[in-house]
């Protein structure tokens, strides 16, 4: 009945491995990285010469991507070493929680011997007021949310008109089956992100497009594009393609040129606005889900400044 056993087995041991090792790149002793994680030095020691192949075994028991969950352990380090401890705590035990009502420690709890059939504990436990697809949603939603905010990179992918997520429920009618953020995602002047808790309904822009599309995708963000962009999508061989808003006059091009688009290219999971007069290009990337999505972009970021630090700003139109 209680999940905390995959917690104790698979994701304690996974995230306190990845915690130990940014801690140690922020210059911390294995005995301040023990204080820090509640174990012994002698225990730190063996995380820190574990090899990665483990953890991302343990990680894929959890449907969790190793970049995500370095991303938000990233962020708990930079807490624990300002000396935010319980900022630190309420954050990883946030994205646990996220995780669980996700639906993603299901097929491990199973293991652990619940026997399930339509379990929803989880889910409800999070989210109370909302019916089940629907909280699956929200989790989704913030948790993806969480780990774009715990990337130092991200902000950087933002364009002018700002960012947005959208991820649909299951079937999806109109935009009150798709949560997205109210007012978008902006950069904050310390290098992170503010945003507001998503809501069903709350964006037609990326809502309609998700709507055009009728089921092919049921998340999609968007982000800022320049040349530096388009070499990390190609670097990363994601498939994609462009085209211009001037090409699809009416009240969302965007929604309008995306079911064409996507029937032409079935691979693709990107599509490339290059812009038109008074329309900023835009890269709106697709994906079964918010935390697929964010995942993608946390990976484009930290490309992108790899990129921008290869090159310098000054070769590339922004």
């Amino acid at each position: 009945m209680f999940p905390e056993g995959v917690a104790f087995n698979l994701f304690i041991p996974a995230f306190r491995r990845v915690l130990a090792h940014e801690l140690r790149k922020r210059g911390f002793s294995q005995t301040d990285i023990a204080r820090s994680l509640g174990v012994t030095q002698a225990a730190v020691s063996k995380i820190l010469r574990s090899p990665k192949s483990t953890l991302t075994k343990d990680l894929e028991d959890i449907n969790v991507q190793v970049k995500e969950i370095e991303a938000v352990a990233s962020k708990v380090a930079e807490l624990i070493a300002k000396g935010d401890i319980n900022e630190a705590g309420t954050l990883a035990n946030r994205y646990w929680w996220l995780v669980l009502a996700s639906g993603d420690a299901c097929r491990a709890h199973e293991r652990y011997g619940w026997r399930k059939s339509e379990c929803y504990i989880c889910t409800k436990v999070v989210y109370p007021d909302l019916d089940v697809s629907r909280g699956l949603v929200m989790a989704d939603m913030e948790r993806a949310l969480l780990v774009l905010s715990s990337s130092k990179h991200f902000p950087k992918l933002i364009p002018e008109v700002l960012t947005n997520l959208a991820v649909a429920v299951p079937g999806a009618k109109s935009l009150h089956d798709i949560a997205a953020v109210p007012g978008r995602i902006s950069p904050d002047k310390k290098g992170g992100i503010l945003y507001r808790k998503p809501e069903f309904g709350a964006s037609k822009h990326l809502g309609g497009i998700l709507l055009s599309i009728g089921g092919k995708y049921r998340a999609v963000i968007n982000i800022k594009h320049d040349k530096l962009i388009e070499e990390a999508l190609v670097t990363m061989d994601l498939k994609f393609k462009e085209f211009s808003s001037q090409e699809y006059p009416s009240a969302n091009p965007v929604a309008a040129a995306a079911p064409v688009l996507l029937d032409e290219c079935p691979d693709c999971n990107v599509l490339i606005d290059v812009g038109a007069d008074h329309v900023e290009p835009n890269v709106y990337i697709f994906g079964s889900r918010a935390v697929e999505v964010a995942n993608t972009v946390i990976a484009i970021a930290e490309l992108y400044d790899v990129l921008a630090r290869k090159y310098g700003f000054d070769s590339f139109d922004k």
